[in-house]
């Protein structure tokens, strides 16, 4: 059995100096990893009462106390201050990120300052090394990509690469972090906020290796949850035909957003189903470090809509991606749908928070709100090369109508009008259209996001109209969630990965002191991460839902306004409870061993 230390080991970065700090950070058994340890980190490094993108606000990388130790262990956590909405929040990612981390030897990287211009950077056991690279200012995601791998030579092939493009740097506030090509920290501009340091780009080496235990129980415990994620049927829908495969169960539920939300179901779906796509548009599969499933699904592009030459000859999607530029936008043609794929992800930008903002200006054209002066090309739904072009534009800001569209859809309706079908829940919606408990969940919940808790399952699954119930499952499951993410794990695996199952894993990597208390543990993050956010200005007594989502139809009935309504205050209301502080438990010291750099 190997013995896991009861502190952190954290790279801070400065990125005004290029010095990096190698810094003991105390309070495994509090924090446990992950987004404990990032909330933890901000509490000490960041600063509440400051706007995003200040030089004193950190941009923070974290891993958990499995990583790289059992599949299925492959995400990091980033946690920053939104440029979004201005409050702390988490985005997460999978890939080789986390690996690398945990190959150099790092619980978490944090950047802080401000590099003196564009600027790329490598990190491995021994610190951080800081470059100069104004050739780098505007690139698409993809060059420069390709331009780290140049940077790097044969070092790059055990790194893991992550870049922002020029989205980010233009100050669309849903600029996101592009991890080894297929993989994002995606909502809430953690893009922008890394942008904000002038950091286009960082390589982890990973160029130290994981001490593993050497006992036959961990062997085997390893090789079960590896069968567990390759054929369970638990994780079943996410091996073949991903995550896709859902398109025709939720257009069946009338839940799918088709155009705006103007509908929730629509015939058009055959064509973009997870089945279709497999036989169009599917070239094969990929998966994160230490993953069994390979649910990263890549796709090749015959449209790629002014094709550039970095282009990569495959592209991943995932539902989200068919959602927001397919149904959200009326485009059914599956090769249409990759090319804008191909097109987002070149500018660097959040897929969903960018197909839903369009769907909104699409809308609002039709409506006579803006026209061709603002938009610069006529937006109709299912006019992708339209939609390709518009695209362009919202990466560069082209216009004030684009640079008020790159602060979301509700920025946009409050200089244009259209608020109420603006369809933006908390961020812009996620694509299930299942309710009143997920549109409320989603509008309030930590990250805004369809994964915080199990909302968008709620609807269909428990037919009890009892806002209290509803609100007393989700903060319980927003609390399971919490734990997956400290550890820090994919979230499909989450029923694989019970409480019971993660305690036998840390025990066998010498942390079960902490294995004792999970569910404790858990809550203690749990209230962190809200009392985290509030403290940067959230209220969710201030949310409230546009009024497009009080006019949904879905297979159960249309919704009722006042349902909704009444599971959003008790659930603005138990997030109050949730934000209370604590009686103090004692300060987190930060230790420091001294400076790092080269």
């Amino acid at each position: 059995m190997i013995q896991k230390s009861s502190t952190f080991r954290v790279l801070r970065v400065h990125l005004d100096t290029g010095v990096a700090e190698a810094t003991l950070f105390d309070g495994r058994r509090e924090h446990l990893g992950g987004s404990g340890l990032a909330a933890a980190l901000f509490g000490a490094y960041g600063a509440a009462g400051l706007p995003a993108g200040h030089p004193e606000q950190p941009v923070i990388f974290a891993i958990g106390p499995l990583t790289g130790l059992f599949p299925l262990m492959s995400k990091v956590v980033c946690g920053f201050m939104s440029p979004y909405h201005g409050q702390y929040t988490e985005s997460h990612a999978g890939g080789r990120l986390g690996m690398a981390l945990a190959r150099s030897g790092w619980d978490a990287l944090v950047f802080t300052g401000v590099a003196p211009g564009t600027s790329v950077a490598c990190v491995d056991c021994g610190g951080v090394a800081l470059w100069p690279a104004p050739e780098l200012r505007g690139r698409d995601v993809f060059s420069t990509l390709d331009a780290m791998h140049e940077r790097l030579g044969d070092r790059a092939a055990r790194a893991s690469m992550c870049c922002i493009g020029p989205a980010a740097e233009n100050g669309c506030t849903y600029g996101c972090v592009t991890v080894d090509t297929h993989r994002h920290f995606g909502r809430l501009g953690a893009g922008t906020a890394l942008a904000s340091k002038g950091l286009k780009a960082f390589a982890v080496l990973g160029d130290g290796r994981i001490e593993r235990p050497k006992s036959a129980s961990y062997r085997a415990l390893v090789a079960e949850l590896a069968k567990a994620a390759a054929t369970s049927p638990l994780m079943g829908k996410y091996r073949n035909p991903g995550t896709a495969g859902i398109v025709e169960s939720i257009n069946a539920l009338g839940a799918l957003p088709w155009r705006n939300l103007e509908d929730s179901a629509d015939t058009g779906a055959e064509r973009i189903t997870g089945e279709a796509l497999m036989k169009t548009v599917f070239v094969g599969k990929a998966a994160c470090s230490g993953c069994t499933a390979a649910c990263i699904h890549l796709a090749r592009v015959e449209r790629p809509f002014c094709a550039a030459p970095a282009d990569p000859d495959r592209i991943s999607y995932d539902y989200e991606h068919i959602f927001a530029l397919g149904s959200m936008l009326g485009v059914t043609d599956p090769h249409d749908v990759m090319g804008l794929i191909l097109c987002v992800e070149r500018q660097g930008l959040d897929i969903m928070s960018c197909g839903v903002s369009l769907a909104w200006a699409t809308e609002a054209s039709e409506r006579g709100l803006v026209g061709l002066r603002e938009t610069l090309v006529p937006l109709s739904f299912g006019d992708a090369p339209s939609y390709a072009r518009a695209i362009g534009f919202l990466g560069s800001c082209a216009t004030p109508f684009y640079a008020a569209l790159g602060r979301g859809a509700a920025h946009a309706a409050g200089e244009y009008g259209g608020k109420e079908f603006a369809c933006v829940l908390g961020q812009e919606m996620s694509g299930y259209a299942t309710g009143e408990v997920f549109f409320a969940a989603q509008a309030l919940n930590f990250r805004h996001s369809h994964l915080d808790n199990l909302c968008y399952c709620y609807d269909y699954e428990h037919f009890e109209r009892d806002p209290q119930a509803a609100v007393r499952v989700l903060i319980d499951d927003e609390r399971r969630r919490t734990l997956v993410n400290c550890m820090v794990g994919c979230m499909f695996g989450r029923k694989i990965y019970t409480t019971d199952v993660f305690a036998t894993c840390l025990g066998e990597v010498g942390l079960g002191d902490i294995a004792q208390d999970l569910r404790g543990a858990a809550t203690r993050v749990q209230r962190l991460r809200w009392r985290t956010r509030a403290a940067t200005g959230y209220d969710p007594r201030t949310v409230r839902i546009p009024k497009r989502f009080g006019k949904v139809v879905t297979a159960r009935g249309p919704v009722d306004p006042v349902y909704m309504e009444a599971v959003r205050s008790a659930y603005a209301s138990a997030i109050l409870e949730l934000c209370a502080p604590e009686a103090a438990s004692g300060d987190i010291a930060a230790k420091t061993l001294g400076g790092v750099s080269r």
